[in-house]
């Protein structure tokens, strides 16, 4: 696993690397708003193979994914008007949505929602939005771990992993914020499936 320290002097030169690796097939570990995350090409079923190889995570559980906006988010998801709102609400932060899946016949690795949300973290949300599409967005440990917020609990995950990821973006340590709250919506109904640091009641 290759680390480069992320600092504003560097920033482009960093996010012109993560994207070619990740163009390229690759897993990049990178800085979010809550905590360090694993992305990787969501249209690639080959990588997103490794992700669960690397993390050790059943298949039965998708992977979540990071978009643009919500503009991108609405050509891959069913959004009610609940959702919508919300959506419009606390996007960019730590909101994932769970949406009816536009296009999951097209896709090996989903069932029929899609978990997704807006970064407000600056480098993840330029990452994506230069990507031009989604961007897998799962915690960077080892399933069942804790969160990673600096570079010795990166480097302390994967140490004895026999699948690693190819990119560390070291952004130093992070706040050690709670993760994402996760709300499913379907048929207008409203699911909490985790409650995060943003509190959000039915």
């Amino acid at each position: 696993m290759k680390e480069v320290k992320l600092s504003s002097a560097n920033r482009a030169s960093v996010l012109q690397e993560a994207l070619e690796v990740i163009r390229g097939g690759g897993v990049v570990v990178y800085p979010t708003e809550t905590s360090y995350g694993l992305g990787a090409d969501f249209y690639n079923a080959r990588v997103v193979d490794k992700i669960y190889n690397i993390k050790n995570r059943a298949r039965k559980f998708p992977l979540p994914v990071l978009v643009s906006d919500l503009v991108y988010a609405t050509s891959l998801v069913d959004f009610s008007e609940s959702a919508r709102r919300m959506a419009g609400k606390y996007w960019p932060g730590p909101l994932t949505l769970v949406l009816p899946f536009k296009y999951c016949k097209w896709q090996e690795h989903c069932d029929d929602f899609l978990a997704l949300r807006v970064s407000s973290h600056p480098f993840a949300k330029d990452l994506v939005t230069i990507l031009g599409s989604p961007l897998v967005s799962t915690s960077a440990n080892i399933a069942s771990t804790g969160d990673s917020y600096s570079a010795s609990d990166i480097k302390k995950q994967f140490a004895k992993s026999a699948i690693q990821p190819d990119l560390f973006i070291n952004a130093g340590t992070l706040p050690k914020n709670p993760p994402s709250t996760i709300i499913k919506f379907f048929n207008n109904q409203m699911e909490v499936l985790r409650q995060g640091k943003l509190k959000i009641q039915k």
